[in-house]
Formats: structure tokens, sequence, C-alpha cells
């Protein structure tokens, strides 16, 4: 089923339920869906112990920006379509948004499957880490 799914529909649901766990910051609701996105990167994460905050920094530094444009598509698509809305620089989810989180897991992708599954565990990791610097990092890699 995963190939007849573009990338900006199964980011458009990683992102999703990533602002349902939030509201997060929209940097670092970019950064973490782009972690999330790229396979071998989001095992990596998952490898490294949550209280190992210098390994998940030079980990998030490491991220390419190669998805960067359809992350963007795909949040744009979801504020235009009333699922998300700007609040305080954040990414809130609106009732919409809820529904739509809902319907995802219904879904027969194994790929947002297996990232819906690791989402937990990645962002707990990254809940102790100071985001300003983190941020810091993040830009200076793009």
């Amino acid at each position: 089923m995963d190939y007849r799914i573009n990338n900006e529909a199964i980011i458009a649901c990683v992102i999703a339920q990533v602002a349902k766990r939030g509201p997060f910051d929209i940097p670092f609701t970019i950064g973490i869906v782009n972690l999330l996105m790229q396979e071998r990167t989001r095992k990596k994460a998952l490898a490294i112990p949550g209280n190992n905050v210098k390994e998940l920094k030079v980990l998030f530094g490491q991220l390419d920006g190669g998805l960067l444009g359809a992350i963007m598509n795909s949040a744009t698509m979801l504020l235009e379509g009333g699922c998300l809305k700007r609040q305080d620089e954040k990414l809130v989810l609106t009732a919409t948004g809820n529904e739509l989180c809902q319907d995802i897991y219904n879904c027969e992708s194994k790929m947002l499957k297996a990232i819906i599954d690791d989402l937990d565990l990645i962002q707990f990791k990254y809940d102790s880490i100071d985001l300003s610097s983190l941020y810091q990092q993040f830009w200076i890699a793009l």
C-alpha cells in the first residue's frame, strides 16, 4: 500500500501525530518530522539512550534538508485544510485534525505505522533537551 501514498500524504499524517502530542514550536515540529521520515536516522535515535543529550543533539544536527519542501507542503495542506492552526508560534491540532488522527490508525501504510510506533519513544528522548540549543544546531545544519 505504501507505494500508492506519496511523501506529502505520509508527512502530513506524521505532522498531525506530532501536533497531537504537542503543541510544539514550529521548528521543533519540522525537525522531528524530518528525523522520523528518515528510517536510518529514526533507528539511530531509538538506539541512543534518552539521557544522552549530546548524542541526540548530534544526530538531530546531522539531518539533511531533503524533505523540508515536502514537510512545508504538508504543513501548508494541514493548515489550509483546517487540521492545524498556528497559535503562539506553535502548531496546534484542531477538531478536524483530531478526526484525521483517529482515521490514521486505520491506514494500511506499513511505513506510517512504523513511524507512529517510534514517535512516542523518540519524542520522549527529546523532551529533556534545551530546545533553543537544538534549534541553533538544526538551523546551522541547513
